[in-house]
């Protein structure tokens, strides 16, 4: 992933989806299959 900057709103989002017990692949997994729509939504916040 390199030293790229996160949004402190996507770190909590990832933190709480592996407290939920969901993995980090299925996480990547999700973010891949839907990249414009991730995209698209980061540009609103």
């Amino acid at each position: 992933m390199g030293n790229k900057v996160l949004d402190q709103e996507w770190v909590d989002l990832v933190r709480q989806a592996l407290e939920a017990g969901i993995s980090k692949e299925q996480i990547r997994e999700y973010l891949q299959k839907r990249p414009q729509e991730a995209k698209a939504e980061y540009k609103l916040i």
